[in-house]
């Protein structure tokens, strides 16, 4: 079987490449950015110019930036090979607030956000809400793009920064978190491959790695597994990483679809590169026999409307 892993060549994308070798004959690193999805009369996805050749399994990473080129590539593939990711997840999960709001619609717990398309509505918001809060725009990675207000004067003054982003604000209540950490979990469908703490350093609110957050192991309570493994299913996501308020009451405040897995041995015992190639290589089995099935099963019902003319 042959896998493409289509992605901005980052080290986790190339070290789940490298695991991927252990179980697939061929496995082709394919760089985002070379991509077209070309309609007219029908569709086609191009890399460097050329016709995608044909793989058993496709998994795409990437930044929110190339969001609408990650959803068109697995919308025009998704009858033909294994996506781990499932077309509008990208649009879900790249969006801060329309993963929460799909996360909101299917009982997960999350923490309570308002979104504000403009700075005036987000005064009116302001007016209401319990200080501190937290505010950031709905599209970034790495926590850029995050701040506290402790009161309104401060909010007022964040909104000012804010502006320069052009983009519509999410302002949502503080949580308070144990020493002020978060806990990242990947989930590949129903298991967990991996799951660590992210504690912020001293005067940050952002537990991010990028932030100058540190990893820690993390012992997964029950309710922890469960709030991450219905967050993926709740977005359509088979492979993402869940990031978990380590609070007395945890809630979902993120999926991330490109969760990095380099550097986890220090928190992880199992190596999580070669667990998600091993996940992708029994799914796209999966898949193809699903597939060979239906092929049978619609070859059958025309060969028995045939016998019937």
């Amino acid at each position: 079987m042959k896998i493409a892993i289509i992605s901005l060549n980052g080290r986790s994308s190339k070290m789940i490449g490298e695991e991927c070798k252990k179980y697939f004959k061929k496995v082709d690193l394919l760089n985002l950015k070379d991509f077209e999805v070309q309609v007219n009369g029908s569709v086609k996805v191009a890399n460097c110019q050329k016709d995608l050749e044909k793989y058993d399994c496709i998994y795409i990473r990437g930044s929110y930036k190339y969001a609408l080129l990650q959803r068109s590539i697995t919308r025009a593939l998704s009858h033909e090979v294994y996506l781990p990711i499932k077309a509008n997840s990208f649009t879900l999960g790249h969006d801060k607030f329309l993963t929460l709001l799909e996360l909101q619609k299917n009982g997960i717990a999350i923490p309570r956000t308002h979104f504000a398309a403009t700075t005036k509505i987000a005064k009116k918001i302001l007016d209401e809400v319990e200080f501190p809060v937290i505010m950031k725009v709905s599209e970034g990675t790495h926590g850029r793009g995050v701040m506290i207000a402790e009161s309104k004067k401060s909010a007022y003054t964040i909104l000012d920064l804010l502006e320069d982003f052009d983009k519509p604000y999410l302002i949502q209540e503080f949580v308070k978190t144990k020493n002020t950490s978060d806990i990242r979990v990947v989930v590949f469908k129903e298991k967990v491959l991996a799951a660590y703490k992210r504690v912020a350093q001293e005067g940050e609110i952002r537990a991010n790695v990028h932030s100058g957050g540190t990893r820690q192991v993390h012992e997964l309570t029950k309710e922890e597994e469960r709030l991450a493994i219905e967050s993926a299913k709740a977005i359509g996501a088979d492979l993402c990483g869940v990031d978990i308020l380590n609070a007395e009451k945890p809630s979902v405040i993120e999926i991330n679809l490109s969760p990095g897995v380099s550097n986890l041995k220090e928190v992880c015992e199992e190596n999580v590169p070669m667990l998600i190639a091993k996940e992708l290589y029994e799914n796209t089995k999966k898949f193809k026999k699903r597939t060979k099935a239906k092929e049978k099963k619609k070859l059958k019902k025309i060969e028995n409307l045939k016998d019937g003319i």
